[in-house]
């Protein structure tokens, strides 16, 4: 009984142990016995009893369609699959090293599945990566070379323009007619322009050409200066010398034009220049660069940013005072000015002309003493720029306020001792006090509500008073503007009655061009505008869709200074990126270089270089970005050699004189001769090797002297004039001058004779004088001269002819050695000597026919050794890989030996 109890409670846990490990995720399907055994009898009757034939409808259809059925079942069923797959072992829970063995190789495989899982989505994402990279570079390069389409009479709000530099190949030149000066031969296939009849890439209105071709040399003329003078590491003027060029140019907005050149004088503060030189206080090439690229809110960005705008407020004050004497002469009689005029007399006279009784401003509602509008007299004083000669006739007019204005001299005094800016509490103080003046705008002085407006620096006064009347050019708004802004840090939140410089940039950009342009006459004031508020990158992208060549210019003188900013990225697109308005990029590379490409056209190619040497303006070796732009400016300057073939004007010739690039080689970063044959000359070369330009490259590699790869050159133009002559290429006359096997020998005969080919390999001139042996071997087979051409194919010792197993492999060996067009042209030098061979074979027969029955023994020992030779051939083709054989060339080998036995 105890027993049996045992057997129980060991049957018992048997069953939860089996239950723990083997889960019943199939549900159990519960049948009585009637569903059972009607289940199984359906089962019994589908299966096939001993003595029956199964139906043999498949194997008839499977016939149908060419498959023997029957053979492929006995097929299947002597597969032994027992040992194919182990039955899967169910773990019990105390076998710990099967568990941890069973652990370990699914960590293994799932090892290897994530890694196989991350290697395709790394590979995706790199794919991803890749193509856009190479969309971004042909995006790039397509609206490069397409130019920037600008239509005829563009407008003033022309959309953005996308262009940037980069493409391999013929990105400046349209094709040239007649061969180059020098030694430099001429291109060998045309070459098709990029620029079409459509494109613009710059724009110069309904100018002639003469006048053209003069601003072109006026302004190429301060270019070289300018680049002359960073040479010697001189300072140079460049805004003053491009304001005494402009005075030269023949246009009809030649006025506008220097106008915007002697603002741009005051802005960077470029005084004391004589021909181009500083007499004191020189500026440094990239003077402001560091402190302009500055973080806004850094102490040197702000300092420069009030330094810009004081030589603004300079420029708009000394036109000032010019134009007040020419309209003080303009009245003579009203003016009543004396021979020797004060300051202060100087701004009498300009007030009693400008409020003349006869057609000048009424005097109602201003304040007078001795019929002087006192407010008036400091106002114009203040307006030429005479701060402390205001402050003097303001502390002399103090009696003639009235009690509320006392306060007056106390603010002025205050805002002329703190460099034109009132403190903080006063500021606030006087703003108060200006707010509690009735709302009576027509009652005021304007002249007294525009003083008070400057010094509490605000951008209109609450009362709004009429002051049009005494303020009416477009200079007195600048001018007024520019003098209330209070706050230079450009991401400064101010309130809404103090003027900041982004605040007014915003609202000059706001009015647009049509509001300074008098209706699009005047295209050159909105430029002005943009120059004077310090928004030197919009100006410059507004200038270049009206007056392109004058934007280019302006640009140069900017970047020489360091007041653009450029993208990080040479590879950006758009002219101007202003993700933030405040600090927008001009993408100087791009204007640069679509100037240049109409220089190359016009075939100015040295006019063209030293503009594209000023694209290292913003290069250096410190930076990553500055290296990329010292690289595109020797990828341009490559470029324009090769698209306009000026190698010797540019590159220099070995028998005339030194290139230009040469010249400026410190201004491109390059510092000795060797690094300027390794990133001009050489690449050049290959570039020119490339396109079939062989004489080019040739003068090129002669220029550094590197005979080793003049004669690898003439190995490669050697083996391109065998491989046409094989093929039956018939060549263009500039390719048969480029590919002329005469002068090659000339070379070769020349190097001898002065002993440079001592310093050669000798392997290379080896293969030089096999290459002209099959030149001369090709020549004769064309001539059929069979006998010559085989005594020539042989002293070449190319293939063999002698049944020497040691010969032949070596032969062989140094065939599979051979590398591009040689190579291929490989077989066809064995059919050409088999079919010598064989001619001459038969021109033997022919000659024995007719000595026959005798023949001489010289006649018959030819053709045994012709055959010898045949044979050899064909032997030596089987020790060649197969790339360099095809069987049909074995088999036409074949049948030429087979005739001759």
């Amino acid at each position: 009984m105890a027993t049996t109890n045992q057997l129980k409670q060991l049957a018992e846990r048997s069953r939860k142990v089996a239950n723990a490990i083997v889960k019943q995720d199939i549900p159990t399907i519960e049948r009585n016995l009637e569903q059972i055994e009607k289940q199984s009898r359906k089962l019994a009757d589908k299966v096939i009893k001993p003595g029956e034939e199964p139906e043999r409808k498949a194997p008839y259809f499977l016939a149908n369609i060419g498959i023997d059925g029957d053979r492929l079942s006995q097929e299947v069923k002597s597969i032994n699959v027992l040992g194919a797959f182990e039955p899967r072992d169910i773990l019990p829970d105390t076998d710990v090293e099967k568990f941890i063995e069973h652990k370990h190789q699914q960590t293994i495989s799932n090892i290897i599945k994530d890694g196989h899982t991350q290697t395709i989505n790394d590979y995706n994402a790199y794919f991803d990566r890749c193509l856009i990279q190479d969309w971004d570079k042909t995006k790039r390069k397509v609206f490069e070379e397409l130019g920037q389409h600008i239509p005829t009479g563009t407008s003033s709000n022309s959309s953005d323009l996308f262009s940037t530099p980069g493409n391999s190949r013929s990105i400046f030149q349209t094709p040239l007619r007649g061969a180059p000066s020098g030694s430099f031969p001429g291109p060998s296939t045309p070459r098709s322009s990029y620029v079409t009849a459509g494109e613009r890439t710059v724009s110069f209105r309904s100018e002639s050409a003469s006048q053209l071709n003069q601003r072109h040399l006026i302004y190429f003329d301060i270019v070289s200066k300018l680049n002359n003078f960073r040479l010697s590491k001189i300072e140079y003027g460049v805004v003053n010398e491009f304001t005494n060029a402009a005075k030269k140019l023949g246009v009809d907005y030649v006025k506008k034009l220097v106008q915007c050149w002697q603002s741009l004088i005051s802005i960077v503060g470029e005084n004391n220049v004589i021909d181009g030189r500083f007499a004191r206080y020189p500026l440094k090439e990239r003077h402001y660069a560091k402190s302009y690229m500055a973080p806004a809110s850094s102490p040197e960005n702000k300092e420069l940013y009030r330094n810009l705008l004081n030589g603004a407020k300079r420029y708009l004050e000394e036109s000032y005072r010019a134009y007040s004497l020419e309209y003080v002469n303009s009245f003579r009689t009203e003016a009543l000015l004396g021979g020797q005029p004060s300051v202060s007399n100087t701004a009498r006279a300009m007030l009693r002309a400008i409020h003349r009784p006869n057609g000048g401003i009424p005097i109602n509602n201003l304040t007078m003493a001795e019929n002087i509008p006192i407010w008036g007299h400091i106002y114009i004083l203040l307006r030429q720029g005479h701060y402390q000669d205001a402050l003097q006739v303001a502390e002399g007019y103090k009696s003639n306020f009235s009690k509320t204005d006392q306060t007056f001299i106390v603010y002025f005094t205050k805002y002329i001792n703190n460099n034109n800016s009132l403190p903080s509490d006063d500021r606030q103080k006087l703003m108060t006090e200006i707010k509690q003046w009735p709302p009576f705008p027509h009652l005021y002085d304007p002249y007294k509500c525009l003083l008070y407006q400057i010094i509490a620096q605000m951008e209109e006064l609450p009362q709004r008073p009429p002051t049009d009347s005494i303020s009416p050019t477009f200079e007195d708004f600048m001018w007024l503007h520019l003098m209330c802004i209070s706050e230079i840090d450009m991401e400064s939140k101010t309130g809404s009655d103090i003027l900041s410089l982004e605040r007014f940039q915003k609202k000059v950009r706001d009015l647009g061009p049509a509001h300074f342009n008098h209706s699009g006459k005047d295209p050159m004031q909105y430029f002005r505008v943009l120059l004077l508020t310090l928004q030197f990158e919009k100006a410059i992208y507004y200038l270049y869709h009206e007056y392109t060549e004058d934007a280019v210019h302006f640009a140069i003188s900017l970047a020489y200074y360091g007041l653009l900013r450029v993208p990080e990225s040479a590879e950006a697109m758009a002219l101007i990126i202003d993700e933030d308005e405040s600090r927008p990029k001009l993408n100087f590379n791009t204007i640069i270089y679509q100037y240049v490409r109409k220089l190359a056209n016009d075939k100015a190619s040295s006019t063209a270089f030293q503009y594209l040497i000023l694209l290292c303006l913003y290069g250096n070796r410190q930076t990553d970005s500055g290296r990329h732009q010292v690289e595109l400016c020797h990828y341009y300057v490559r470029q324009l050699v090769y698209d306009t073939e000026a190698f010797s004007e540019l590159v220099g010739d070995v028998r005339s004189r030194e290139g230009q690039i040469k010249k400026y080689m410190p201004l491109m970063y390059i510092d000795d001769e060797q690094e300027f044959n390794e990133i001009i000359v050489y690449e050049l070369a290959q570039q020119c090797v490339e396109d079939g330009k062989f004489k080019a490259a040739q003068s090129l590699y002669e220029l550094t002297e590197n005979y080793e790869k003049i004669i690898v050159l003439l190995n490669k133009m050697l083996a391109e004039y065998i491989w046409v002559s094989i093929q039956g290429v018939s060549m263009q006359p500039e390719s048969a001058q480029e590919l002329n096997p005469q002068e090659i020998k000339k070379v070769l005969q020349d190097y001898k004779k002065h002993q440079i080919i001592m310093r050669l390999p000798a392997e290379r001139i080896q293969t030089c004088e096999k290459l002209l042996g099959l030149v001369d071997f090709i020549e004769l087979y064309k001539k059929q001269d069979f006998e010559n051409a085989l005594s020539v194919i042989q002293n070449v010792d190319l293939f063999p002819f002698e049944e020497d197993v040691s010969i032949i492999k070596q032969k062989a060996a140094a065939i599979d050695g051979f590398d591009g067009q040689l190579k291929n042209c490989v077989a066809e030098l064995l059919l050409i000597t088999m079919r010598c061979i064989h001619s001459r074979y038969e021109q033997l027969k022919e000659q024995t026919s007719f000595m026959s029955p005798s023949p001489s023994n010289k006649h018959l020992d030819d053709t045994f050794v012709l055959r010898q030779k045949a044979k050899c051939l064909v032997s030596f083709v089987g020790y060649l890989k197969s790339s360099a054989i095809t069987s049909d060339v074995f088999q036409k080998l074949n049948e030429f030996e087979v005739l001759m036995r």
